[in-house]
């Protein structure tokens, strides 16, 4: 199944990830983003959240489950994250690495919350993306000026990303191990 580009994917994964493990709020989201310097990688703005989390809620992803007054602030929503939405979660998980793009705001949040999708399929998923990067090595090409410098960058870092790839692997394929 091929995906359409999706520019609010990290929030998506963050918002369901997260709701993945406890129903929140908005707030609590944020906070928690910002604890763990996630607005470091990935935009992490309240207009951006709520966003992502109206989005979420009319695809069916997630689904509020009460309403909270604390103290004299105004009232704010707990949601919690549908059969639906686990089921997106791990979707949109394994196609972060089936795309084979190494765009951080993408792939950190999918290894982030990597424990909510298949991880031997996402460990497939990376050894094939490995395969294909070691396929593209071989092709050298003769630049002058520019062109040489471009050339030399792209394929140190897609030898940067081949054993940082392999890492991540071995990392799924030991904690699948165990988990089982």
């Amino acid at each position: 199944m091929k995906r359409e580009a999706d520019p609010d994917m990290s929030m998506q994964i963050l918002i369901l990830g997260l709701l993945r493990e406890t129903p929140r709020h908005p707030y609590e989201m944020k906070m928690i983003m910002k604890q763990q310097h996630w607005d470091r990688l990935f935009p992490v703005t309240e207009g951006n959240l709520y966003h992502n989390i109206k989005r979420a809620a009319e695809r069916g992803n997630i689904k509020a489950i009460k309403q909270e007054q604390v103290e004299k602030r105004p009232s704010r929503t707990v949601y919690e994250i549908t059969e639906q939405g686990k089921e997106e979660l791990s979707d949109r998980i394994l196609h972060a690495f089936l795309d084979q793009k190494m765009e951080i705001n993408t792939i950190y949040p999918a290894l982030l919350f990597v424990r909510y999708s298949n991880r031997n399929s996402v460990a497939e998923a990376v050894r094939k993306w490995i395969e294909s990067i070691e396929m593209k090595d071989g092709e050298t090409r003769q630049e002058n000026g520019a062109g040489y410098y471009i050339h030399k960058h792209f394929q140190q870092r897609m030898q940067i990303d081949r054993e940082w790839l392999k890492e991540v692997a071995a990392w799924l394929e030991k904690s699948a191990n165990e988990k089982t």
